[in-house]
């Protein structure tokens, strides 16, 4: 065969495919048309639902906006994901397809996502995860700002002025776009900062704005005045059509070092049962203050000594310069202070000021020992018709002084018509005087009848942590 001929019989078996094609693709219900962006149309087919969500493969966050492109073997379709990441095409199929997703958005890498569907099944897409896509200076491109946050800060709190604490910290605020992703320079916006609720002794920011740096981020410092406290720092970038707004951030402003003058301690009680060993929770209490007159620093630290008992040698200030200590009786329960006297036990408290020179304060506190025989004046008594008669007697420990607020003093008098008044029912305050040792009551006559010898007796006790005691006399009232 010529060359001619083979050349004529390649071309005319070619006319014949192609008419052939042709004709094959004009059947009925084998012909998919776009219809429209998000629908399809054929000349016969079963309708279906693809649907799904587009989100940030780092964050997770929904990605508005994102455009798609459905491809099939004849359909070409479009949408944008709402607000929520969502998109949906309905479409028209005769048979089973395989279906391709392009995903698409400024600062992401595309996805290609190819599903395979059922005509008139509904098929739900699997997440499409975005993943962001770094600039050639290995930048994440973004789009225009929509929110900032704090993404760091130096210190939770700093010290006041000449404290000795860092008394300034920096916050670092990041704006992001509507997919999460740090501004980059093309999208950079000013941040004016401002400060909210403040304690008023000095404090400032500095700068008063940043511009938005490579990472969208812009840092502000605050530095603290006088006065200790909370101040709250606001992030504010205004834009053409809107404002963002960040939340107040805290910082704490502590006090400073110890003052003497601002050093103060008080026990719960000035007088405990020495003669009872016992554990006083939080007995000792100290107030610290700087020379500002504010709580110094949290978690300064007091040390403790006492001459009475055992006492916790160490405690931290709270935030509001207050430091407690427990105290034990135990030996030596019976101690004695050459000022204040036998019984009396002198606690310390210390603590180094801004000059790292130890200062400190004492408190005495009474041991009160073992409740004495009680003394009554007088021991016999002949009270007349209408009469009465007063009575005084001591309760005291064996040093003289009073005791503590753990006992209950009673007077009872039995006797026909009789009546009483005075300290005759009454708990221990809790007191180091010793007027707390002198007490008095009178007895009367309450009936104006003459009786030739009415027997009364009057008893006196003392109960409680000092001990046991109690004493009686005896008398007439006519």
């Amino acid at each position: 065969m010529s060359i001619k001929e083979k050349v004529t019989l390649f071309f005319s078996f070619a006319l014949l495919v192609i008419i052939s094609f042709a004709v094959y693709s004009c059947k009925p219900g084998t012909e998919v048309v776009g219809a429209g962006s998000g629908t399809t149309s054929t000349k016969t087919g079963k309708n279906l639902i693809i649907s799904g969500q587009v989100i940030n493969n780092t964050t997770g966050i929904p990605v508005d906006s994102a455009y798609i492109q459905l491809n099939g073997s004849s359909t070409f379709l479009t949408a944008y994901t709402d607000s929520l990441g969502k998109y949906s095409f309905t479409i028209q199929l005769s048979g089973n397809s395989n279906i391709t997703l392009l995903t698409s958005k400024s600062g992401f890498v595309v996805d290609t996502t190819t599903i395979y569907v059922t005509a008139g099944v509904d098929y739900s897409v699997p997440f499409i995860k975005l993943i962001t896509q770094s600039s050639s200076q290995g930048q994440v491109a973004s789009g225009n700002p929509v929110s900032i946050y704090l993404a760091s800060q130096t210190s939770a709190s700093i010290g006041v002025k000449e404290s000795g604490s860092p008394e300034t910290a920096g916050l670092t605020f990041e704006v992001q776009d509507s997919s999460g992703v740090p501004v980059d320079l093309n999208h950079s916006v000013k941040v004016s900062f401002s400060i909210g609720s403040k304690p008023g002794g000095g404090e400032f920011i500095s700068p008063s704005f940043v511009y938005t740096n490579d990472k969208g981020q812009a840092t502000v410092n605050v530095t603290s005045g006088t006065k200790a406290g909370v101040v709250q720092v606001i992030a504010e970038i205004d834009l053409p059509n809107n404002t963002i707004i960040s939340k107040p951030i805290a910082i704490t402003i502590n006090g400073g070092l110890p003052d003497l003058n601002h050093f103060s301690i008080r026990p719960s009680l000035v007088n405990v049962p020495g003669v009872y060993y016992n554990s006083y929770p939080g007995f000792i209490t100290v107030y610290l203050g700087d020379k500002y007159g504010n709580p110094v620093r949290p978690n300064t630290a007091v040390y403790l000594t006492t001459t009475g008992g055992i006492i916790q040698p160490e405690a931290l200030t709270n935030a509001a310069g207050i430091a407690i200590a427990d105290l034990t009786v135990a030996k030596p329960n019976t101690p004695s202070d050459a000022t204040l006297g036998p019984g009396y036990a002198i606690i310390t408290a210390s603590t180094a000021n801004e000059n790292y020179q130890t200062i400190n304060q004492t408190r005495g506190i009474l041991f009160s020992g073992e409740t004495q025989p009680i003394v009554v004046t007088p021991t016999s008594f002949d009270i007349p018709n209408g009469g009465s008669q007063g009575f005084d007697y001591i309760i005291e420990d064996d040093n003289g002084n009073p005791i503590s607020s753990y006992n209950n003093i009673t007077v009872n008098v039995e006797g026909k018509n009789v009546g009483s008044q005075g300290d005759i029912s009454f708990q221990m305050p809790d007191s180091q005087n010793k007027q707390w040792t002198r007490f008095h009551f009178t007895v009367y006559d309450a009936v104006d009848t003459l009786i030739e010898s009415n027997a009364v007796t009057i008893t006196i006790k003392s109960l409680g942590a000092n001990g046991n005691i109690s004493t009686q006399i005896n008398g007439i009232c006519r």
